[in-house]
């Protein structure tokens, strides 16, 4: 169960974890700017305040707006891709076991030598954050960029409380400590930090004035663009300059559905949002029982496990393989993927959980919406907790780990190549009922596909 609180505003509001940035979000609709406006600005100051969970190098930011004037909603895809240099065959895969336990273990049923893909220079691509905060405002904002940008510089301008990033760095401290500016950047003393501690990161707010004076896309085509490129590649990567500079995010139609009385739409493929499509499909083709009984549950975990099937068996970037989308989102392939579930509790899928874990502090979301409305519905991350653990020389950029959401097995259908986009499981949703317009969304790794979808029910 998550508790919280309602909150009501006839001019307008923002969710985003922190608080700071939701404050931060809200300041910026007080001064005339928009939920586009407020969403970019709130995403930025996550980024400064928490970069365990999401960054300006960050692998992801994927979105969903809603356009008050004329009711239309778009998709946002500012997701990582390989870059030009990989291929299938770039990690050297081992058994379970031949590497310490994480996502390759969890993901893949492998291991992959070093973690390479997960941690250090071979586990980057272009970062997607920038350019979708820039995207999100220069398409829908009213603002100017340098008003977007000017409440992170003055958090930086201050210092704050490592508080909860503390606690992230002595997690992630065997995979800091690969990287010496990571080192120099999170352990400022040469030491673990405490919560209490004041951290001061001059060297990101020195990029990020350049970003507010130079604009966004100096992140890909200028002089940062530069910086991260030739870090990276002295470090042993193979992200290149012409991987940033030719970066693009994509502005498009999203998946839609009709559930019931409500059009919801999910963002693009690699994002997960089709599969929370695909589950409440298959809910709408079930017979109504209460909620919160025991067929009620019942019918959710075997939807789920279809779901997933679906998605392991199916899905990849379309521009590298075969996806039948329109077949995936139709009534009729829903209702024969639930037939079974009709037998209840006759014919019960025996599938043996998997031990489950604990979140990880790799993804935030933030949700905007104002008097106009407007609507911006954002997830943002860095993957795992900080990413890559990868720090940019002299920038303070954190870059995220998006080729570890890559097989790193060749021959499947999400497995490592040139300009690929790895499958992810962000998936923000867009209602639209008759009376009201509602965006969701939240963090959570592999339990975002199946929450989504829950929240998108109720």
């Amino acid at each position: 169960m998550i508790e919280g609180k309602e909150v009501t505003s006839s001019r307008g509001a923002v969710a985003a974890g922190p608080e700071e940035a939701a404050r931060i979000g809200a300041r910026i609709l007080e001064q005339g700017g928009n939920a586009m406006d407020a969403a970019a600005a709130a995403c930025m100051a996550c980024c400064m305040f928490w970069p365990h969970a999401t960054g300006v190098g960050g692998y992801v930011c994927c979105g969903l707006v809603l356009e008050g004037n004329t009711g239309r909603v778009w998709s946002l895809d500012a997701n990582s891709i390989a870059p030009a240099g990989a291929h299938e065959r770039m990690y050297q895969v081992g058994r379970v076991g031949d590497s310490p336990q994480g996502i390759n273990e969890n993901e893949y049923g492998c291991s992959v030598k070093d973690n390479a893909n997960v941690h250090g220079p071979l586990a980057i691509g272009p970062p997607g954050m920038m350019a979708g905060m820039g995207t999100l405002w220069e398409r829908w904002g009213a603002l100017r960029w340098q008003d977007i940008v000017a409440p992170s510089l003055g958090v930086l301008a201050d210092g704050f409380p490592f508080g909860t990033v503390a606690n992230a760095v002595r997690g992630n401290e065997a995979a800091i400590r690969r990287c010496e500016a990571s080192v120099r950047h999170l352990m400022p003393e040469g030491r673990l930090p405490t919560p209490e501690d004041i951290w001061h990161r001059p060297d990101m707010e020195k990029t990020l004035q350049r970003i507010s004076e130079a604009g966004w896309r100096d992140f890909y085509e200028g002089e940062i663009g530069r910086q991260i490129a030739d870090s990276v590649g002295e470090g042993g990567g193979i992200l290149t300059r012409e991987d940033m500079a030719s970066f693009r995010p994509r502005v498009t139609e999203p998946y839609q559905i009709t559930y019931r009385d409500a059009e919801i739409s999910a963002a693009i493929l690699p994002n997960g949002g089709i599969s929370c499509l695909q589950a409440l499909n298959m809910m709408d083709c079930l017979d109504f029982v209460p909620k919160d009984t025991p067929v009620f549950w019942h019918r959710w975990a075997e939807v789920l496990k279809r779901v997933w099937r679906d998605r392991l068996l199916y899905l990849g970037d379309p521009d590298f393989v075969d996806v039948p989308i329109e077949l995936l989102l139709s009534k009729e392939y829903a209702a024969g993927r639930v037939e079974s579930i009709r037998q209840f509790p006759d014919n019960v899928d025996r599938m043996v959980p998997l031990e489950t874990r604990g979140g990880r502090d790799g993804t935030l979301h933030v949700g905007a919406a104002d008097v106009e409305g407007n609507i911006a519905s954002i997830t943002i991350s860095q993957g795992g907790a900080f990413g890559s653990c990868f720090t940019t020389a002299g920038t303070g950029i954190i870059l995220g780990h998006g080729m570890c959401r890559l097989d790193p097995r060749p021959g499947r259908r999400n497995s490592v190549a040139s300009g690929k986009r790895p499958l992810n499981n962000t998936a923000p949703l867009m209602i639209q009922l008759p009376d009201r317009d509602v965006g969701i969304g939240l963090p959570g790794g592999r339990r975002l596909l199946s929450v989504s979808a829950q929240m998108g029910q109720r």
